[in-house]
């Protein structure tokens, strides 16, 4: 009997443990931002890749969230409302929690126009914040730069915020904190600073021009490579009798000495067309490369699909960061075809997707669509970079989901 009931025990901790299908919890958390909610929805990251709501879900926020950053060290998490106007502080608990105020919401600016981006530096010390503006000659562009407290999270002004000629609505921080690049949409360019780790100030070091409508600017895990999305550049691929083809254009660069961009041979990349009905993909918004720089992840608007390409390694200049596009076949079962290459199609009922985001090992994509208020799960083929649709599909209830932070 005793005998038994310890390995009843045994059984009872492992189904804790493990859970139903021998799931388990990676430790990691995803947090979506609900633009038009109340806070955050927040996301058990399990082994196999998939999502569990966590019992810590939802974190309600006195105001509705733009995005969220994490501190390297854990200790403090920062957001921007929805309309960019302040900063929220919190402390963050062993368990996720998002769980005390840090002092009062830090305003961004005059509050006339509101802030697009916001990171935090490696170190835990600075938060640097973007903030366009609609009208240059009477409310110049500006970056912010805010330290930390070490010791109460609390933001301080370093400065009044660094005036800077363009309209940044993205920022990127490298993975050593020496680099800091912004994109401006409206000005086809990509800034680049250098920054003081001690005393957190940027110092502009090149500015270098890209796209025509350039939204999105992806900097790989290693900091080696840089990816920028643009929603209206395409080039004439291929022309059949009196009918031209388009694709949209990725552009590819090799980060320098000092953020110095330096385009790559071939770029821009262009993306396949899909085999199952011969369009090319459209409108792409988002990108985001794998944490172990293998792949690159494009989503694409207009033709609701995710394109993949392979990153090429190795230290030759002439191809290292090359991007390649997924390939695969058509294979039809009880009369369904479907592809094995990219581009991937988003899934039953995904209209816009845009923000993705990648978990540590690298065995899922999880893609946010505002337009239906859901989230798809991927399988990532760690193999090919393949995806294939996890059982569920997608999951509901948020309110429009813009932003994931995994931590």
């Amino acid at each position: 009997m005793k005998r038994l009931i310890g390995y009843m025990a045994a059984l009872c901790l492992l189904a804790i443990m493990v859970g139903c299908g021998g799931v388990s919890s990676t430790g990691t958390l995803a947090y979506i931002s609900n633009k038009t909610g109340s806070g955050y929805t927040v996301y058990s990251v399990n082994t196999d890749g998939t999502l569990t709501l966590n019992s810590i879900s939802p974190q309600d926020t006195p105001a509705s969230p733009q995005d969220l950053q994490f501190s390297a060290n854990g200790k403090w998490a920062y957001f921007l409302d929805a309309g960019g106007l302040n900063i929220y502080g919190y402390t963050r608990a062993g368990n996720g929690t998002l769980a005390n105020r840090v002092g009062d919401p830090q305003p961004v600016g005059s509050g006339v126009y509101g802030a697009s981006s916001l990171v935090i530096s490696p170190n835990s010390n600075f938060v640097y914040v973007s903030m366009p503006s609609q009208s240059p000659t009477t409310v110049p562009n500006r970056l912010y730069i805010y330290s930390i407290d070490s010791s109460t999270g609390v933001l301080s002004g370093v400065g009044s915020g660094m005036q800077v000629g363009y309209a940044i609505n993205h920022l990127v921080m490298s993975p050593s904190g020496t680099l800091l690049f912004g994109l401006s949409t409206s000005q086809q360019s990509i800034v680049s600073w250098t920054l003081n780790a001690s005393t957190g100030v940027a110092i502009q070091q090149s500015v270098t021009s890209v796209g025509v409508e350039p939204n999105w600017l992806a900097l790989s895990s290693n900091g080696d490579y840089a990816y920028v999305t643009d929603a209206s550049a395409t080039t004439k691929v291929l022309t059949t009798g009196t009918t031209s083809y388009y694709s949209p254009n990725i552009y590819g660069f090799t980060v320098g000495s000092g953020g110095v961009l330096t385009a790559m041979p071939d770029s821009p990349f262009n993306e396949n067309a899909s085999l199952l009905t011969g369009n090319y993909p459209t409108s792409p918004a988002f990108a985001v490369t794998s944490n172990d720089n293998r792949y690159l992840f494009v989503a694409n608007q207009g033709s609701h699909d995710i394109s993949v390409f392979q990153i090429a390694t190795g230290s030759s200049t002439s191809t290292a960061g090359y991007l390649t596009e997924v390939l695969g076949s058509v294979t039809t079962v009880q009369g369904v075809k479907t592809s094995t290459a990219s581009p991937f199609d988003c899934g039953t009922g995904c209209s816009s997707p845009f923000f993705m985001a990648v978990p540590p090992d690298n065995n899922a994509l999880y893609v946010l669509d505002s337009g239906s208020s859901n989230l798809f799960q991927f399988q990532i083929d760690q193999n090919t970079g393949r995806l294939r649709a996890m059982s569920p599909a997608s999951i509901s209830g948020f309110s429009t989901p813009v932003w994931i932070t995994l931590k």
